[in-house]
């Protein structure tokens, strides 16, 4: 414990100036977190690689694993006083038939069933968590499967009342710009579905362009030298007003590789929707959603997963997020408590 903490102390130390951003206060600012606590999950095998978790009932939630695509379902219980979390145990929800590379899920509030979103296929489809049959899919623009490698669809959540649902891909699709750089972030297309039943099928209501922060560090090189460093957006989290929190991961080295992540307040109001634009490139006048963070944290956990979670005797809300704990990173779930203004 003593080693792990000063490793991550270390990678902490390097702040560079594009990510000198303040943190969120003011008008129009809605939301503030505040940390609860970090556990290390139980070495469950198959259960390493998290790539999203979504909220079921009490302490209750469902994850699921990103190459060797599997549902769980973990009991991760919280002290409704300070937000701990109390513990981890794992069980084998289902396999969802077909899936290839999952990396978003979320729990339908109106029936029940359980929506995936496939990073390497590049589409969003609806699963019977007893089975694991697939009984649906949501109509994205083909534009959507038109990624960087390993940059597809990472994110998924939907609304209390099921009516809407959000979904983006990690950095910019091809038409719309590069990838994330030292010198700029790449803006992603955070996309809007909606829906008037649980019988009727999603359909895009809206598309804003999201622009993450630069690449703060040096690069991170993996086998053969290819350089690992990014900066793109790990997830979404629709919250109870209508309000949508995006988490963003970090890949760069700073004395020691690391990973810095942040959640940021969105602000769609003034932005330009961009539905009908097949390239931002040919959006007039365009203007981009604006942010405000409200946490940041670094070291060696990959948080690709976040949601909401109960609410918590104060009445702020429970917001847990968990890593994609591989061979490089740290097995963690953490737990925040989310408070509005």
């Amino acid at each position: 414990m003593a080693n792990r903490a000063l490793v991550a102390l270390a990678a902490c130390m390097f702040l560079p100036a594009c990510l000198l951003l303040p943190a969120a206060s003011g008008e129009g600012v809605r939301w503030r977190i505040e940390a609860a606590g970090e556990l290390t999950r139980p070495d469950e095998p198959g259960s390493e690689s998290l790539g999203g978790i979504t909220w079921v009932s009490n302490g209750t939630y469902w994850a699921v694993t990103d190459w060797d695509p599997v549902v769980w379902q973990l009991e991760m219980p919280a002290d409704r006083n300070d937000g701990k979390l109390k513990g981890c145990t794992f069980r084998r929800l289902c396999r969802p038939a077909g899936a290839v590379d999952i990396e978003g899920i979320a729990r339908d509030p109106l029936d029940g069933s359980i929506w995936l979103a496939d990073e390497r296929v590049g589409n969003v489809k609806r699963f019977d968590p007893a089975t694991g049959r697939e009984i649906g899919i949501a109509d994205l623009p083909p534009r959507f499967r038109d990624f960087y490698k390993d940059s597809g669809l990472e994110s998924l959540t939907i609304s209390a009342d099921g009516l809407t649902m959000w979904t983006c891909t990690e950095e910019a699709l091809k038409c719309d710009g590069p990838r994330s750089t030292r010198d700029c972030g790449t803006d992603v297309r955070l996309v809007r579905l909606a829906r008037a039943s649980a019988r009727d099928a999603w359909k895009v209501s809206g598309e804003w362009v999201y622009r993450t922060d630069c690449i703060a560090g040096g690069a991170w090189r993996g086998s053969g030298g290819y350089d690992l460093s990014r900066c793109g957006v790990a997830e979404l989290c629709a919250l109870d007003d209508g309000a949508l929190l995006v988490l963003e991961r970090e890949f760069s080295k700073v004395i020691f590789p690391r990973l810095r992540c942040r959640i940021y307040e969105t602000d769609l109001s003034g932005a330009t929707d961009v539905q009908g634009f097949q390239s931002i490139t040919n959006a007039p006048s365009l203007k981009r959603v604006e942010k405000r963070m409200l946490y940041e944290t670094s070291g060696f956990s990959m948080y690709e997963g976040m949601c909401l979670g109960p609410k918590l005797a104060d009445g702020s809300r429970l917001l847990v997020l968990v890593s994609d704990g591989d061979r490089r990173t740290f097995r963690t779930a953490l737990s925040l408590r989310l408070h509005s203004r």
